[in-house]
């Protein structure tokens, strides 16, 4: 077997007198037995979970990138606001922190994972069964890592080093090894996920990889790849056999008395009191709005376009989570968000899908964050089924599925007389259900409305834009690292 590994760890021994400073020891760990057992192996595994979760900033590193470009989010105010406005105007480049600190932080949990998959490479006192799981959630860690990667990147390298290389030789082969091609990125990609869904079973933590999560992401792969009979088949697996619901209240599904349902295939957890937490809504707060006293509004805003607001009908339960007018505590004055009494267009429509935490600290919120759900993994089918064969009563059943939830009209088939008008009503269905869930971008790439929507915007962006360039840092540690196109 061998390893991928990216990034180095370089031990420092220290050594001291040997009088006064010795000490006896009376207790210790020995790495070559806490790791020949199953606890110890799966305290390795969390820490490969630790790398590939992006939670407090780090999560909202990850929204601001795929989400301020969008047609839905945009930003003011704070210090927030300098660095995401390249973003915002697409007048990003090689040099944006955002990318360089995205490329690190993914490969850093592709590094932790593939230290999993060598040290049960080495073991012979466990079940087989074991460590097939073992392998099965590393693999499916790595896999979300590349699966990042691609969406920020496209390929990037797949760095492969054989057995007892030397750290010198690892380092050499990290700044030799070239992008992987399309093809390679993806068998190599599918390859992780399809052996983590053949060795998980369904059920368990939403938060551990499982057989539904590795599916569903998946799923998720080929949806984005326009591999569109892959993406149906396999979310239709899940659908089928995942034992997911939809949750019955969408207003709660957010929020933290909602998150123990069963219509999330993959989240982060987050606690308050821990480093796992949520930060989404002190962003979301409009100013001087009515706050409880433990939580906290930060001058740095997220805004929601008053286009994509209007895309919700007035009835439609989904917008319960958007506020388009409130009273400031300053003021008592309603102020409006939406529009002016004029009704020219204001662009500051509030998201609070992750509905305030009641025993938030501070700007520290218990939300958890949905990753993969039901809901998205439905409407992939549905969008992967009409690629295929145009409109279907099966598209839009499940659509209605959707639309059932949110209290809105059903559409039917004589709605659409053409594959390009239900897939058109499948992105802005797409938009009403996921919003603020960091999926945005991805989704107008894949519809090629991304560089279109940003140009009726006002934006100078340009075709190459639809991935970012590989961090200017990462191409100077390798020269066979070649750029996007455009950058």
């Amino acid at each position: 077997m061998k390893k991928y590994i990216i990034s180095i760890v370089v031990i420092a021994l220290l050594f001291g007198c040997e009088d006064f400073l010795e000490e006896e020891v009376y207790t210790e760990y020995d790495p070559s037995v806490f790791l020949q057992d199953e606890a110890g192996v799966d305290a390795l595994l969390t820490g490969a979970y630790s790398a590939a979760i992006y939670s407090n900033f780090q999560a909202i590193d990850h929204f601001n990138v795929q989400q301020l470009n969008t047609d839905e989010t945009w930003e003011t105010g704070g210090g927030l606001n300098r660095r995401v406005l390249p973003l915002i105007e697409f007048t990003w480049d090689a040099s944006t922190d955002y990318f360089n600190n995205g490329y690190n932080r993914f490969y850093n949990a592709i590094a932790a994972a593939n230290n999993v998959l060598s040290v049960i490479d080495g073991l012979d006192n466990l079940e087989e069964a074991t460590l097939k799981k073992i392998e099965a959630e590393a693999r499916f860690l790595r896999a979300f890592s590349y699966y990042n990667l691609h969406s920020y990147f496209g390929p990037t390298p797949i760095v492969t080093v054989p057995d007892g290389a030397t750290l010198d030789e690892i380092e050499a082969v990290g700044k030799e090894t070239p992008r992987a091609t399309e093809e390679e990125y993806r068998s190599y990609v599918e390859g992780d996920l399809l052996y983590a869904s053949e060795n998980l079973s369904y059920g368990g933590l939403s938060s551990r990889a499982n057989k539904g999560n590795a599916l569903g992401l998946l799923a998720k792969f080929h949806l984005n790849n326009k591999e569109w009979e892959k993406a149906s088949e396999t979310a239709q697996e899940v659908i089928s056999n995942g034992g997911y619901v939809l949750y019955d209240d969408y207003t709660k599904l957010f929020a933290v008395d909602g998150e123990d349902n069963n219509e999330y295939l993959f989240r982060f957890e987050a606690a308050v009191g821990t480093n796992q937490a949520n930060v989404y809504i002190p962003h979301a707060f409009p100013p001087n709005y009515p706050i409880q006293s433990n939580w906290e509004n930060f001058g740095a805003q997220f805004r929601t376009y008053t286009l994509f607001y209007e895309t919700f009908e007035e009835v439609d339960i989904r917008r319960q989570l958007m506020i388009s007018e409130y009273t400031p505590t300053t003021t008592g004055v309603i102020t409006l968000l939406s529009r002016d009494a004029d009704g020219n267009v204001l662009d500051d429509v509030r998201s609070l899908k992750f509905v305030p935490d009641p025993n938030a600290a501070g700007r520290f919120s218990g939300n958890d964050s949905p990753i993969i759900r039901l809901a998205d993994i439905i409407l992939a089918r549905a969008e992967a089924l009409n690629e295929v064969s145009g409109p279907t009563q099966e598209s839009i059943d499940l659509i209605n599925e959707i639309r059932n939830r949110a209290s809105v009209d059903e559409v039917v088939l004589t709605d659409f007389s053409s594959k390009e008008e239900l897939r058109n009503f499948i992105l802005a269905e797409r938009g009403r259900e996921l919003y603020s869930e960091g999926l945005r971008r991805e989704d107008l790439i894949r519809h090629n409305k991304f560089i279109e929507r940003a140009l009726e915007r006002g934006k100078s962006a340009q075709p190459h834009q639809v991935v970012y360039p590989l961090p200017q840092p990462q191409i100077d540690n390798n020269p066979n690292l070649e750029q996007n196109p455009g950058y």
